[in-house]
């Protein structure tokens, strides 16, 4: 378990008595003026400061309304029935599990996030939330949840560390689970010479971290290869960027110039460019998203364990 401890976790769940958690006394660290989580061996890149929970909100949201749903996995019947346990891994804001828990009252849902931006008091009695780093192994045992969800984690994980989250998040699957990754490629389409030239610049930051910018060619191989999934499953919704897409577009588009602010200290020596440059680069990368009609492709995958 790495630099872990075992600590009692308020929870309103009999069946939680202890979850070790990271025993860390300083849980962010800063680098130009912007607060990130303290554990390096996640590659988790973008910041956790105030305009880092907002992006993330705006995004819950927004693909909320793209998608239509919370999930895609045929699990209704068991949120419903009520007596089921959820996990959420990299919860963030913990948006996702409050809407859930409060829908469905009779469900365990437990948020798992390196960083503690989740609610820490004022959440529904079916819902707890752990800070806790998962490379370091989820801290349940076998064949404990019904639903495994995760999303929006491309950028956290190599693909060696792919590999070991999904065996982990297959041991605590119950047999006949369901398991869903909701996911964007870092790729826009529809390009403009400014937005073909950032293509390139963070596809090459990316894979100089390990990282993996097309996670939708990734992630359904590496599920299949799995011999406890069975039937892994993808769904496609593309999301405008600009105001050619209606007011959600535009959302988008202000979601993607956040991170694109973000990303600032690590595109700038990749592509050669100065403050003055980067500032340009994104007031035409706006530009051109409207122009062009740029946008990008966000995935649901989801299989289930073989009973």
């Amino acid at each position: 378990m790495g630099a872990c401890a075992s600590k009692a976790v308020k929870c309103n769940e009999k069946w939680i008595d202890e979850i070790p958690f990271d025993e860390s006394t300083t849980p962010y660290r800063y680098i130009n003026g912007r607060r990130f989580h303290m554990d390096e061996t996640i590659k988790y890149i973008f910041p956790n400061d105030e305009e880092g929970i907002e992006k993330l909100e705006l995004q819950y949201y927004l693909l909320k309304e793209y998608w239509r749903t919370c999930y895609t996995s045929p699990i209704t019947p068991i949120l419903s029935a009520g007596g089921g346990r959820v996990l959420d891994i990299g919860c963030g804001t913990g948006s996702w599990i409050m809407d859930l828990a409060a829908e469905y009252k009779a469900t365990i849902f437990i948020g798992l996030d390196i960083s503690p931006v989740f609610p820490q008091h004022v959440k529904p009695r079916n819902a707890s939330f752990v800070q806790y780093n998962i490379l370091n192994e989820l801290p349940f045992p076998d064949d404990t949840f019904d639903y495994v969800h995760q999303s929006l984690l491309s950028t956290s994980f190599t693909a060696s560390q792919w590999q070991d989250v999904l065996l982990e998040i297959v041991r605590v699957t119950k047999p006949g689970g369901w398991i869903e990754f909701l996911e964007y490629d870092y790729v826009l389409h529809n390009e403009g010479p400014i937005i073909k030239r950032l293509n390139a610049g963070m596809t090459s930051f990316f894979l100089s971290q390990g990282l993996i910018p097309n996670i939708s060619k990734h992630l359904p191989e590496l599920m299949r290869s799995n011999d406890q999934l069975m039937d892994v499953r993808c769904e496609k919704r593309s999301v405008p960027l600009g105001g050619w897409g209606g007011s959600l577009g535009s959302v988008s588009l202000e979601v993607f110039v956040i991170e694109l602010s973000a990303l600032r200290d690590n595109l700038q020596p990749v592509m050669g460019l100065n403050d003055q440059h980067y500032d340009a680069l994104i007031e035409g990368f706006v530009s051109e998203a409207n122009k062009f009609k740029s946008y990008i492709n966000t995935f649901r995958f989801y299989v289930q364990k073989v009973m």
